[in-house]
């Protein structure tokens, strides 16, 4: 009897501690987890903008009168310094040969009276100070007649192609009125809003992409030649002006373009999309720390295809639950199955975390 009631009560010890045993392997919640890893923020910005040629200029006389001669045909290349438009220049050519005579003989007086004083006749200074002042006089009255003389003219202040006009020969024209367009297409700048937060991103020499906006055509490279020096308040961007070739002579100024320039904003920590967690506190994840469950509250950074960029408190290399993220509480233990990519070893684990899922919480 003894006997028996020894080895009855040895056999209701180990059927305890068996007991104790299932319910501590079933208290560990079957789970997937990945690794955090590193990951750069690429960004694709689009925007769009209104190119404008290289160098273009609105040309319009300088002064006042009658037309004599129109030299320029629409859309058509000239060189720099080629003659567009002459008014009438009598007056001025007058002006610039009173002016020629008058500096001649100053000139002329002056020369003469240095030739007296080599010849041991003294003259007073103040004579020939006065002879000299003159010639400068003079000559200084050329130049203004000459310069009243040029602004006769309008000519191409650099190489390009010119506009229509709508002046003719007798007309009458001044100041205000505009005689032609004039533009170097052999470039063409665009300029684009940036987001401020590209700031130091966005630089020139930067690549970029551009395209006319009913995007038919291929897209056309370029790069970023300047970048703005502020930041406008009301729309919080700053402008970019990117250059493009265009030495073929397709496109015009005026074309709308669409612009897409692909910007770093840094590194950040990537997790798969199903590891974040919403509470009441905002996002979350469970992260496995020594086979126990450890919640970290997460700053989401930027949403990609199957991944998350976040901010967190954890080390690259912190496994991340990814799979079971519905049975984990805050302590429980874990056991990481961490399936291979084979088809059939993803349909084991997923049946065991449905059975892990489906089975009382004995913790």
């Amino acid at each position: 009897m003894t006997l028996a009631t020894a080895g009855c009560s040895g056999g209701d010890k180990s059927s305890t501690n068996g007991a104790m045993d299932f319910r501590q392997r079933s208290g560990a919640t079957n789970v997937v987890t990945q690794a955090i890893v590193e990951q750069p923020l690429v960004e694709t910005i689009q925007a769009v903008g209104t190119a404008r040629a290289l160098q273009s200029v609105v040309l319009y006389p300088e002064a006042a009168g009658i037309v004599r001669r129109v030299q320029l045909s629409a859309n058509t290349w000239v060189n720099v310094g080629d003659t567009l438009l002459e008014l009438d220049t009598r007056d001025e050519r007058l002006a610039v040969e009173l002016a020629e005579v008058q500096l001649a003989d100053a000139e002329r007086l002056v020369r003469r009276y240095k030739q007296v004083n080599l010849e041991n006749t003294n003259l007073p200074e103040s004579q020939i100070d006065a002879a000299i002042a003159t010639a400068d006089t003079a000559r200084i009255t050329l130049d203004q007649a000459q310069v009243t003389l040029d602004r006769r003219f309008i000519r191409a202040p650099f190489a390009g192609v010119v506009g229509i006009t709508e002046i003719d020969a007798g007309d009458r024209i001044d100041t205000s009125t505009q005689v032609t367009t004039l533009d170097d297409r052999s470039q063409l700048l665009v300029n684009f809003a940036v987001p401020e937060v590209y700031v130091g991103k966005i630089l020139p020499g930067t690549s970029v992409e551009v395209r006319l906006w009913d995007g038919a055509d291929q897209p056309i490279p370029g790069e970023v030649i300047a970048v703005d020096s502020r930041i406008d308040p009301t729309s919080r961007a700053f402008v970019a002006r990117a250059a493009i070739d265009n030495t073929s002579d397709q496109y015009r100024p005026g074309m709308a373009f669409e612009i897409s320039v692909r910007a770093e904003r840094g590194t950040f920590k990537a997790v798969p999309d199903v590891a974040v967690q919403w509470g009441a506190d905002g996002a979350y994840i469970w992260t496995s720390v020594d086979g126990k469950a450890v919640r970290r509250d997460v700053q989401l950074v930027k949403r990609l295809a199957g991944e998350i960029l976040i901010e967190v408190d954890a080390p690259l290399g912190t496994r991340v639950v990814t799979e079971g993220v519905q049975a984990v509480r805050a302590g429980a233990a874990l056991k990481d199955l961490n399936p291979i990519s084979s088809g059939q070893d993803t349909s084991r684990t997923a049946a065991e975390l449905r059975s892990d899922s489906d089975a009382p919480n004995n913790g």
